[in-house]
């Protein structure tokens, strides 16, 4: 319901529960559980061969801790209203789907905290026949940084840092017959706007090729290599030392099509950070990923996530970020128009080269009652709390408020 950052970095968990910006479909409590009944469902208008749908989001909620701080805890209503519109043309094999969200945020008592994002997405999809697609995509984003993001600036009297995000990705995938092939790239670039943070812009490169044999039913075997090269606008530290470095890596793992009890995939590995500088060490660690749906009844689904990788970071040294993340959700039909979904999570940021971690902990719960195809009313509550080696790191933070969602 609540924007948070979308950068890549474990906080990515949060953006996937607190924001429709992380996902290209209508915002929905429990999204898991498909909706179906025609008395609710959307009617797109047809302008030309595009199917276009509208709305907005609007909500209004509590913060006991803005900063996101230990020493400094300050509270704030907030209000947000956040804009969307997609458009889709859907012909057979071919599908294209333009969308736009903002999210405008306003403060009550500290105005320095208000911020605008915004995302813009084009996708292409084009499937020749079942069990196989090729998708190609490009967005930008307009990113607000969220106070609860590992490395999150600090100082209260500016604002929360914008960085501009531009990505472009590629996928093939086929699960026709006993062989699976799922093929992706993708390029970004990260642009944070203020010039005190000209370290933090860099670009990505990277891709993963995945072969997989069918050893029963939707379930396939699977073996993925990864590859990953960051390059940073500033490529060297004020001691000169080389900032850039490539991430590789393999997994092992299954993976199970849609249309049974459980769906997704899940896979077990290695990866290995080696940075350009020759004075630093190459990092090796356990590489994880997983995402999985059990749907026990068709009012009820559980949502398992894990991953565990390299990432970028920025704190007083060169070299990366290890980040753990695992959650477990239950996303719940009620009733034909209640929903509700309650997460629980956890987030360990483990830096290399400082040697120090941060352990986060979320639990979240949403309520969202749809009182016709065109509007719903939305309640929801969230409570974080981070312990770190570095003290000033650690806080806890409640978030509770009501919303309605508007869409035609």
């Amino acid at each position: 319901m609540r924007t948070a950052s979308l950068l890549p970095v474990s906080a990515g968990l949060f953006a996937l529960m607190h924001s429709p910006l992380a996902a290209q479909s209508l915002p929905d409590t429990a999204g898991a559980i498909p909706r179906n009944d025609p008395e609710y469902e959307i009617q797109p208008t047809q302008v030309g061969p595009f199917a276009v749908t509208v709305g907005a989001a609007s909500n209004v909620y509590y913060d006991d801790n803005i900063y996101a701080a230990d020493a400094n805890e300050v509270d704030d209503i907030v209000f947000e209203v956040a804009p969307f519109a997609r458009a889709v043309y859907d012909a057979g094999p071919l599908n294209v789907a333009f969308g736009t969200q903002s999210n405008i945020r306003r403060y009550a008592d500290r105005s320095t905290e208000n911020s605008e994002a915004t995302r813009f997405t084009t996708d292409l999809t084009f499937s020749p026949n079942q069990g196989e697609s090729l998708r190609v995509g490009a967005s930008y984003a307009r990113e607000i940084e969220d106070r609860g993001d590992p490395e999150a600036l600090n100082q209260v009297l500016d604002g929360p840092r914008r960085i501009d995000v531009w990505k472009a990705d590629a996928n093939y995938r086929r699960t026709r017959g006993k062989l699976l092939f799922d093929l992706r790239a993708e390029i970004a670039k990260f642009d944070a706007l203020a010039a005190s943070d000209a370290n933090r812009d860099f670009r990505s490169y990277g891709g993963d090729a995945t072969v997989g044999f069918r050893i029963g039913g939707a379930v396939f075997a699977t073996a993925t290599g990864f590859v990953n090269r960051r390059e940073f606008r500033l490529s060297t530290t004020t001691a000169g030392i080389e900032r850039d470095s490539t991430t590789i890596g393999g997994r092992v793992g299954l993976d199970i099509e849609p249309g049974g009890l459980v769906q997704g995939n899940i896979s077990v590995g290695v990866f290995r950070n080696n940075p350009d500088d020759p004075s630093l060490d190459a990092q090796s660690g356990l590489s994880l990923a997983g995402n999985l749906i059990y749907r026990p009844r068709p009012r009820t689904a559980f949502v398992a996530s894990v991953s565990r990788g390299d990432v970028a970071t920025f704190r007083n040294a060169p070299g990366g970020r290890v980040d753990t993340v695992a959650s477990l959700a239950v996303h719940q039909e009620i009733r034909h128009n209640l929903f509700a979904y309650i997460v629980g999570a956890y987030v360990q940021n483990d830096f290399q080269q400082t040697g120090s971690t941060d352990r986060t902990g979320l639990f979240q719960g949403e309520l969202e009652y749809v009182v016709n195809r065109n509007l719903s009313i939305v309640a929801d509550a969230s409570y974080s709390t981070r312990d770190s080696d570095v003290p000033t790191e650690e806080f806890a933070r409640f978030r509770g408020g009501i919303g309605v969602r508007i869409r035609f």
